[in-house]
């Protein structure tokens, strides 16, 4: 009797559901970003920081048991820091730790609005005259460059000293030219998307301008467009303290990031360093972590940094 030879390959048995089975996880295009941009760790550390000095800003006077603009003028002038006072007091004897707190609240509102403001009219801007193109994008960023011009420290000073101080005044005079960076980046997008298949694709099944603009255009340009807001924000928050610092800005007694660093010039070859120290730290933090997580989310948007 032979012995059985075993074939040395077996025939594969075809299953369709295994055949068919996705063996790779499926992820989304901003899960990707997402995935690409928490392995970044200067990105991550600036976004932490954002997020901690936020909180430490808007909570932080809630537990203090003092007012930004509480006085004592007897017993509390130019305290250094200590466990009743944290961050010192300054010459009039207001905790240095709650007007710190109170700057940074009004240098993120003015920041964010500002962007925001920048963002809505930037996009529309810029979306229309890219799409449109021809003589209304001649017309319009011919526009932009009579305002791209005007010298912006000056125009923002300007109209700093026309109108009536406050916070509605510094964020009127950020926007009235702090769009234009946005109109360009978006005008330019849209001039490389307008010519692709899917732009055809849509006006071919009945799509109509706005439509193309806000549903198919404007969205393809989001990675740019953001990578520009989270720059733009502390573009926002320096010129705010710049302003403040030259006595332009938020006026006493409000607290600002500025308005305490140029009280606290004089104070420092006296030894009250804490004054100055504090609102430069948190000024600084603040534009160092926008830049981080800006120049981390660029990357992880970058199309070529997909794997």
């Amino acid at each position: 009797m032979e012995p059985t030879v075993r074939p040395r390959f077996q025939p594969a048995v075809h299953k369709s559901a295994v055949a068919e089975k996705i063996r790779r996880p499926q992820t989304t295009y901003w899960q990707n970003v997402w995935n690409r941009l928490r392995k970044n760790l200067l990105a991550l550390t600036g976004l932490i920081l954002i997020v901690v000095i936020a909180l430490i800003s808007f909570l932080g006077p809630m537990i203090s048991p003092y007012q930004y603009n509480e006085q004592d003028l007897e017993y509390g002038r130019n305290l250094p820091p200590s466990v009743e006072h944290w961050f010192g007091t300054d010459d009039l004897g207001r905790d240095v730790f709650v007007r710190v707190c109170e700057g940074g609240k009004i240098s993120l509102t003015i920041g964010l609005a500002a962007a925001l403001i920048d963002l809505c009219i930037g996009v529309i801007y810029g979306g229309i005259a890219g799409y449109r193109g021809g003589r209304t994008d001649e017309i319009m960023m011919r526009i932009v460059d009579v305002l791209w011009g005007l010298p912006y420290l000056l125009t923002v000073i300007l109209l700093m000293v026309i109108m009536p101080p406050g916070i509605t005044t510094i964020i009127l005079a950020l926007t009235v030219t702090g769009w234009l960076n946005m109109a360009r980046l978006v005008r330019g997008q849209i001039l490389q998307l307008k010519e692709q298949e899917f732009v055809l694709a849509a006006k071919t099944l009945g799509a109509g301008t706005g439509r193309l603009l806000f549903r198919h255009l404007l969205p393809n340009t989001s990675g740019p467009i953001l990578i520009m807001l989270t720059l733009t924000v502390p573009s926002a928050i320096f010129a705010e303290a710049f302003l403040s610092f030259l006595g332009l800005g938020v006026q006493a007694p409000i607290a600002s990031w500025g308005t305490m660093i140029n009280d606290a010039l004089i104070t420092v070859l006296s030894g009250e360093w804490w004054r100055l120290f504090f609102p430069a730290l948190f000024l600084c933090l603040t534009m160092l972590a926008f830049n981080a997580f800006g120049d981390g989310l660029r990357d992880a948007l970058d199309p070529k940094m997909r794997k």
